[in-house]
Formats: structure tokens, C-alpha cells, sequence
């Protein structure tokens, strides 16, 4: 599929909104979005996290604090006034916006955490993905211990195969780049070095790391053996997002393809075909993508330095492409 719009990163726009401050030179790392108003997160290197409003062509900072000691990798909105943010300090914080305070701490992940999302009827349900190749689940619910929350789920080694955790799953350990919730039972993840996202089955306990009892997903979808060949180095995503239905994937891989996989099937086979989006290209992990409220389009960043817009189609697959 051809892209819709491409816009040259930091490009002054009629609707491009400008934020400088001469003695905060940060690096962003990660955005979000208020899901009922116009308030807009950013993550930084430096661990702190500012609330923009978007309401007027002047973006406005409204509030600043700080989450973590180290660059925060991932936020995502939990409720009105709670924000999730993940970090390289192995742990998982959720802050109070109105006042700024810790709520809670989520620990269980033995390097940085990479991603996060909730169950997204609920403000209690969390999953993380970190670079540990552990995938946590939580619920806010339970009781705390030494002041924090522990896992009531964990797959370790989501994303390890069993011969490279034979050798060493030190060496190998694959970064679980985003994990998303389909419902209660079902969640999706994928990794920097696999080409193959996996869905587990939250009812099912997997067993701890083990050279022998591997965990197994309930069903994967694999990138086209013929896309992964094109590369040379291994396949992986960088990011992925479900559509509002739930029902459709779309998943940045490392061969610069954005892949839009039907939950609707059972599998996808390395031979599958798969409708795809080309144009942006993915050099790092850290290029991400987003989708509009109503899922028409589909903006993704780029190692070029642009960002990419595509109109998203989910059934005719040759669309036009403008600058």
C-alpha cells in the first residue's frame, strides 16, 4: 500500500505545534494522548514527563514531573488522572497527574522495560514487555509487597527460541518491543529479533525459564519468509496497534513494511501473503506508530527523519500517494 502524506519531522505546519525552551534540551522519547481531552504526555531522556495542552495553536506546557531516574521508554494513559510510564530502571511507575504522586510501583522485570499497555476496559489489568524478554502481567487490585506490585502472571522468554537459550539466554535475549491486550484472555506481543508475533492465552500458566518447557503461544503470525530474506539481519517490529475493533493488527517491521495481519484467521503462515504498507523505513526500535481515533489513518515514524501518514484500507489495497 502506498503512503498517503509524508511530513518532514519537525516541518512547521498550519497545524504543527511548536514547544522551545532554551534550557530544557531533552530528548523525547515517548508521546500520548488523553483519551477524553486535549492533553498530550511527553516522555524524556532524563526520566520526566510533560503534560502539553493542545487546545490552541500554542502549545501550552501545563505541568511537569518527574518519574523516573532514567529515560522512559513508554507511557500510556490508565484513567483520567493516571499515567503509566516505563523506564530503563527495570520498573513500571503510575503517577497521579492532579497532584503529581506515585500511586504505584510495578517491579519484576530483571532489565529495562520496554512497553506497556492496560486491558482496555479496565484501570487495574497491565502488561509490560522489557528487554529481559520477560512478558509481565498485573493487577492493580492485589496486595502490594515492600511497597510494590508484583506479577500475578509471567512469560519468560516470550520471545528466545529454544536452541539460543540452550546456547545462552543472557546473549540472546530478545527485547519485547510492544505488548497489546485483545481482550481478558488473549494478549499479543512481538519482539526486536523474531519474526513472529505471538498471542498467549492468559488463562494458561507458563512455566518459569527452562531449557526444556519452552512457553508456548497459542497461535503466531509470521512475517512472508520471502520479506524476511530481503533483510540482512534478523526480522523483527518495532511497534505494533490494534484498531478500535480489536480485530485488526498493524505491525512496524524491521524490513521498513507495516503489516496489517486480520485477527479474524486462525494463523499466519510464513507463506501467507499479507497486505502491507511501504514507504518509511525502519533503521531503530524506537521508530513507532500510531492510529487516528476512527482508523483511517495510520502515521508511523522514520530512520529518513519523516513521518509517514497512511489512509488505512482494509480491503482495497491500491491507494494513491501524495506528498
Amino acid at each position: 500500500m502506498a503512503n498517503y502524506r509524508k511530513l518532514k519531522v519537525h516541518e512547521v505546519g498550519t497545524d504543527t505545534y511548536i514547544d522551545y525552551d532554551a534550557n530544557f534540551q531533552r530528548v523525547p522519547c515517548a508521546c500520548s494522548f488523553h483519551p477524553n481531552n486535549d492533553l498530550c504526555a511527553i516522555s524524556y531522556d532524563n526520566g520526566n514527563i510533560r503534560l502539553y495542552s493542545t487546545f490552541n495553536d500554542i502549545l501550552k506546557l501545563v505541568k511537569e514531573f518527574q518519574c523516573h531516574s532514567q529515560c522512559i521508554f513508554a507511557i500510556a494513559w490508565i484513567s483520567d488522572r493516571l499515567l503509566c510510564a516505563t523506564s530503563g530502571d527495570q520498573t513500571t511507575v503510575i503517577y497521579d497527574i492532579e497532584t503529581g504522586n506515585e500511586i504505584d510501583v510495578l517491579r519484576g522485570h530483571t532489565m529495562s522495560v520496554r512497553s506497556v499497555c492496560k486491558l482496555y476496559y479496565s484501570t487495574n489489568v497491565l502488561a509490560t514487555g522489557g528487554r529481559d524478554s520477560i512478558i509481565n502481567i498485573y493487577d492493580r487490585r492485589y496486595s502490594k509487597k515492600q511497597g510494590a506490585l508484583y506479577p500475578i502472571s509471567s512469560i519468560a522468554c516470550a520471545h528466545i527460541s529454544s536452541t539460543a537459550l540452550q546456547k545462552s539466554a543472557r546473549k540472546d535475549t530478545r527485547s519485547v518491543t510492544a505488548v497489546e491486550f485483545q481482550d481478558e484472555h488473549n494478549l499479543y506481543s512481538c519482539a526486536c529479533a523474531d519474526s513472529a508475533l505471538k498471542v498467549w492465552d492468559l488463562r494458561y500458566t507458563y512455566s518459569r525459564l527452562n531449557t526444556t518447557h519452552m512457553p508456548k503461544p497459542k497461535r503466531m503470525f509470521c512475517v512472508p519468509i520471502d520479506d524476511v530474506k530481503s533483510i540482512n539481519r534478523l526480522a523483527g517490529f518495532s511497534d505494533m496497534k490494534m484498531d478500535s475493533n480489536r480485530m485488526i493488527l498493524f505491525a512496524n517491521c524491521t524490513n521498513s513494511k507495516i503489516y496489517q495481519f486480520d485477527l479474524h484467521e486462525d494463523t499466519y503462515l510464513s507463506s501467507s501473503k499479507i497486505p502491507s504498507y511501504t514507504g518509511h523505513r525502519v533503521g531503530s526500535f524506537n521508530i513507532k506508530i500510531a492510529l487516528s481515533p476512527y482508523d483511517q489513518l495510520l502515521l508511523t515514524g522514520s530512520s529518513d527523519f519523516y513521518s509517514y501518514i497512511y489512509r488505512v484500507s482494509l480491503y482495497n489495497k491500491k491507494i494513491s500517494k501524495s506528498e
